[in-house]
């Protein structure tokens, strides 16, 4: 289950990175200064909560270690 687990943040972490190259992106090529600085918060965010959950499936990873 925490192997299951591990995986499954692991692939959100990665879809999350993916998701704010894409803005990351498509903010390059707006006009509007408003909008990108707005869109740049959100690849912020994204990126963050990405390192936030590879943390969490660090933790889930010992805590296999400390079951086995």
């Amino acid at each position: 289950m925490l192997r299951s687990a591990r995986k499954t943040l692991d692939t959100v972490a990665g879809h999350n990175e993916d998701a704010a190259i894409s803005i990351m992106r498509a903010a390059e090529s707006l006009g509007d200064e408003l909008l990108r600085q707005q869109l740049y918060r959100v690849i912020h965010r994204l990126n963050q909560d990405a390192a936030e959950l590879r943390l969490l499936r660090d933790a889930l990873g010992v805590e296999e270690r400390r079951l086995a």
